[in-house]
Order: C-alpha cells, then sequence, then structure tokens
C-alpha cells in the first residue's frame, strides 16, 4: 500500500518533469545536469518511493536549479526552498541512524515525509500570501494595464478549451473572482479548520491557470496541494489501489502491480510523441485533482467542513531547525521592499514598482537596506545591438508588438557588458541616475571602472532585476 512519501513523490517527479519540458533549454544546451535530473524524475515517477531513487532526485533538483539560478521562474527559485527542507530532513535522519543499530524501512519514509512536510506547507501558504501582497498596487488594479486583466483578454481570444466560458463574464468580474480567490487561500490554509476547505477553490483555480497557460506553475502549486492532504489523500488512495490490485488478480494475476503501474506511467510519458505536453499534463492533472477532491470531500462527509482533520499539520515544533527554510522564503518575497532583487520573489505578474524611488504599493512600505533599486541606467547610443536591445522592453501581456523605453538597474547593466563577448572596440554612451557617461572597453578613464567586471558570483546568484518603464505607468512584467 502506498505511504505518504510514495504518493508525494510521485507527484513531486510529476511537477518536476512539468518543469523540464516546460523550461527546455537543458536540451538544446546538452546541460547534463538536466539530463541527470530529467532521468532521476522519470525513475521516480515511473518507481515512486523508493529512497535510492527518490534522494538523488531531490539533489538533482537542488544541483540543476542553482546552476540556473538566478534567471529562473518564482516558483523554481522557491522550488529549491522545498527540496532542500526535504534534503536537510533527510540528512538529520541520516545522521540518526548512522549512529544506532536501526535500519531504514518504510517507517523511515514516513517518518522523513512528517519531518518535511510542516515546512513546505507552510512555504507553500506563504507562497499565495506574497502573491496576493504584491499585487496590492495601484497598477494592478488600473485594467488597463493590470497584468490580470491582460492575462484573462489574452486567455478569452487565444485559449480555446476555456474561451467560452471566459467570455460568459466580463474582464472585471473574473478580476475580482481571482482576487478573492487568492486573498482567501493563504488565510483558509494557514488555518487547521479551514485548511482543506481551501482546495474547493485552489485546486479548481490551478487547473483554470493551467490552462491559460501557466501550467508548470499549477503543476508545482498542485503538488503541495498533495502534501497538504496527505492524512486525507492517503486513505483514498490506498482503497483506491486495494480495488487495482484486486482487478489486476483478476485480469493479469502473473504480472507484478508494481510492473504494470510503471508501464501505464511509463506510457503516458510516451504519450509524449503524439500528444502536446500541455495535454498531457491536463490528463494527469485531472486524475489527481479528481482523487484529491474525493479524498477531501470525504474527509468533511465524515468529519464537517471545518473539524480540521485529514490535512498535514503545519506550525508545529517537530521540523526544528528546518524553519530556517521558512525563514529563507519570507526574506526572498521581501527582496522588493528592502532594496534587494524585484525577480523571483514571488511577485509575478503584480505590476508592482519599486525602483526608482517609485513604491505604488497601496501600504507597504519601503525600506531601501541596499540601493540596487535606485541605481538605474538609460541606454543612449551603442555600437553593440545586444546593449541597444536593452534600451526597451515589451509588456508582457496586452500591447502586443509594442516596445515601450526602459531603464536598467546598473547590476544588470554590468552584468550584461561584463558577459558580452566582443567586441573589442565597445563603446556605450549612458545616463546613470540623470549624469551622462561614457564607457569605452579597454580604457583606463572609464567613470564605471566595474562596468566589464563580472559581479561577485554569489550575488550574481542571488540577485536579479527587472527593467523599469520610464514613466507613471507600470506595465506588465513577469
Amino acid at each position: 500500500m502506498p505511504d505518504s512519501l510514495t504518493i508525494f513523490s510521485y507527484a513531486w517527479a510529476a511537477q518536476s518533469l512539468v518543469q523540464l519540458v516546460f523550461f527546455k533549454d537543458w536540451a538544446s544546451q546538452g546541460n547534463i545536469l538536466g539530463y541527470i535530473f530529467a532521468a532521476l524524475s522519470i525513475a521516480v515517477f515511473v518507481f515512486p518511493g523508493r529512497l535510492f531513487l527518490f534522494v538523488p532526485m531531490v539533489i538533482a533538483s537542488v544541483t540543476y536549479f542553482v546552476s540556473q539560478w538566478p534567471f529562473v521562474v518564482n516558483h523554481v527559485f522557491v522550488d529549491t526552498f522545498v527540496s532542500l527542507t526535504m534534503l536537510v530532513a533527510f540528512g538529520l535522519m541520516a545522521l540518526r541512524y548512522m549512529t544506532s543499530p536501526s535500519q531504514f524501512s518504510r517507517q523511515t519514509a514516513e517518518a522523513w515525509f512528517v519531518k518535511f512536510a510542516p515546512v513546505c506547507g507552510a512555504i507553500f501558504a506563504f507562497m499565495y500570501f506574497s502573491i496576493i501582497i504584491s499585487k496590492l498596487n495601484a497598477g494592478f488594479f488600473d485594467l488597463d494595464v493590470s497584468c490580470l486583466s491582460g492575462m484573462i483578454e489574452e486567455a478569452q481570444a487565444n485559449r480555446p478549451l476555456i474561451s467560452g466560458p471566459l467570455s460568459l463574464f466580463s474582464v472585471e468580474f473574473f478580476f475580482w473572482f481571482f482576487i478573492v480567490a487568492e486573498a482567501a487561500l493563504p488565510v483558509m490554509l494557514a488555518f487547521r479548520r479551514t485548511r482543506l476547505a481551501a482546495f474547493y477553490f485552489g485546486v479548481p483555480f490551478h487547473i483554470l491557470l493551467g490552462l491559460m497557460g501557466h501550467w508548470p506553475f499549477s503543476s508545482f502549486m498542485i503538488s503541495l496541494y498533495v502534501l497538504v492532504a496527505m492524512p486525507a489523500l492517503k486513505g483514498v488512495a490506498q482503497e483506491l489501489v486495494a480495488r487495482l490490485e484486486e482487478m489486476r488478480q483478476r485480469v493479469v494475476p502473473a504480472i507484478p502491480g508494481t510492473l504494470l503501474f510503471a508501464a501505464a506511467n511509463g506510457l503516458l510519458l510516451a504519450s509524449v510523441v503524439v500528444l502536446k505536453p500541455s495535454w498531457i499534463w491536463l490528463l494527469w492533472t485531472s486524475a489527481l485533482s479528481a482523487v484529491l477532491m474525493v479524498a477531501v470531500m470525504r474527509e468533511h462527509f465524515h468529519h464537517g467542513l471545518f473539524s480540521g482533520t485529514g490535512a498535514t499539520p503545519m506550525w508545529t515544533t517537530r521540523p526544528g531547525i528546518l524553519w530556517v527554510f521558512f525563514v529563507l522564503a519570507i526574506a526572498n518575497s521581501a527582496s522588493p521592499y528592502i532594496g534587494f532583487k524585484t525577480e523571483s520573489n514571488v511577485a509575478m505578474y503584480s505590476n508592482m514598482r519599486t525602483e526608482g524611488g517609485v513604491n505604488n504599493h497601496l501600504f507597504m512600505p519601503k525600506v531601501a537596506l541596499f540601493d540596487f533599486q535606485d541605481d538605474l541606467v538609460e541606454i543612449v547610443d551603442s555600437n553593440s545591438p545586444d546593449i541597444l536591445d536593452l534600451k526597451t522592453h515589451p509588456a508582457r501581456y496586452g500591447f502586443v508588438g509594442e516596445e515601450f523605453e526602459v531603464y536598467i538597474p546598473y547590476f544588470e547593466f554590468r552584468r550584461a557588458v561584463s558577459s558580452l563577448e566582443g567586441p573589442n572596440d565597445l563603446q556605450i554612451t549612458y545616463r546613470r541616475n540623470g549624469e551622462l557617461r561614457e564607457f569605452r572597453r579597454g580604457a583606463d578613464d572609464n567613470v564605471d571602472a566595474d562596468l566589464d567586471v563580472r559581479p561577485p558570483v554569489v550575488l550574481a546568484k542571488l540577485a536579479y532585476f527587472r527593467p523599469v518603464f520610464k514613466g507613471e505607468v507600470s506595465y506588465c512584467l513577469h
């Protein structure tokens, strides 16, 4: 019978494969770390719950994603915190077993899950909190430029599976529907008695969001819904497996159930030859979500809507030092408000602006502990097309085909110039904080002598800044 770790590792491997399929540069670039991660994710998806596969898969996940930092999307950055929580929990347990005569067993696997699940669940709930807080700004509520209104309009026009239902109501209706849902979810997930009730909003919300094109993010979040509902889900999954086992014994008794399960999942993965990956995601996610919702509804039917049973405990001291990763997740989301990075901080599609002395948030103050966001560059001219490309940037949603003039944070300007291979006679005219400056590669009299020097490695891995639109309007960016 599947235990908690088996079920979760299956869902986690699935979402890992979705990330690898959607963000597939590793394949075209021949990135060996990506290939190792992909191979282990496939192995865990086909044979879930095996510690000798799942632990290396999580290690490969951290190794690969950190190698891609800082140029990863928000949820992938948080994925690393979740994976590190798992790994440290496993390391602590392994250390204990090394000093005792006990042997690893399925009880050990269950204990591992119980150790890391509360922190991972708390990070999950906090992500929603961070998302909704970042959206409480003037730009997001301006429906002419709002990321959300643009996302809805794009789906109405270009997503045939959902364009019909989305056209039944106005953009304003769906705008407020999404706002209410995203505001309710972190509150409901935070409290034990309402934790499972959040699934009635959250799971359909992420299926809809996936159909709108954001299926990697939805896949990541639904795998964490699996973690949160594990006490209720495990019983349903075990009953389902028992019934399937009865069928197997009647139909194909000579073939082990494990082999049949592996073959079925292998066929699902192989169907990518004839089906779009997004369709495979939809089929698998629909089946998983159905089982999830059956588990939640059964729990509520037997114990009541607000009984608080059937959900993974969240606010407990059991994880101990693992709560450090929750603190890191909070610090990551606080980055824009303290003058640090403006990308990969779970403020995606929010229209929020905190750069250049402007703060469009409705109530969050900016306490500038760092000056990265206010150190802005305007490209005037260059003999490099790559540098000239930095003068403008498109909006993520709406304004198709338009390019808007932008400022570039000096940190990103320095990263771009220092990583530019040629020309040796590179020349750039730019304004830094309003002051006109010249740069000539190899010259001794450049005002910004560090412009052609790569930023410190650790800082370059952690910090990533978006371009800043000129003027008052905060157009949509990722």
